[in-house]
């Protein structure tokens, strides 16, 4: 038990992991089910081990700097283990405390592809600029109002 524990600890000193991924990395280092789930619920208790915690984390630091929408952000969290709904509390916690500002953040976004406003793109560019910027997460109606001053007139179909 101590030493699925133990290592636990280890792992999470060198970086911040979600329970999933600490559990995956215990079970590769050949520790028990019932050893890990027990390390587990001890760094919970301790509060070691917060997936709400590093969702929020993650959001405020990596998304943003990286100008993940919401979307892609949950999805992202979501892949490493988190919960969708533990992942948009986060974000929605993130956007009340004013850490986010999605129109911003898409508005900088679409600047950083096409430059300032008001420079008109063509068509095909606005296409491949509103594309990307719906894969990066962001909602198809801010995406349309920030390439507006573009002459962005929406996606047919």
């Amino acid at each position: 038990m101590s030493d699925a524990y133990d290592e636990g600890l280890r792992l999470l000193a060198r970086r911040p992991l979600t329970r999933q991924e600490l559990a995956d990395r215990l079970a590769k280092r050949g520790h028990d089910r019932s050893d890990i789930d027990d390390a587990l619920s001890r760094l919970a208790d301790a509060g070691t081990l917060d997936d709400g915690a590093l969702a929020r984390h993650w959001i405020d630091v990596t998304a943003v700097a990286r100008g993940r929408g919401r979307k892609r952000a949950v999805a992202e969290l979501a892949k490493r283990g988190v919960a969708p709904a533990v992942a948009a509390q986060a974000w929605a916690a993130a956007v009340e405390d004013g850490i986010i500002d999605e129109a911003a953040m898409v508005a900088r976004a679409v600047r950083r592809r096409l430059g300032p406003a008001p420079a008109r793109a063509d068509r095909g560019r606005l296409a491949r600029v509103y594309n990307a910027l719906l894969y990066e997460g962001f909602e198809r109606d801010q995406v349309a109002s920030a390439l507006s001053p573009y002459g962005f007139e929406g996606m047919d179909g």
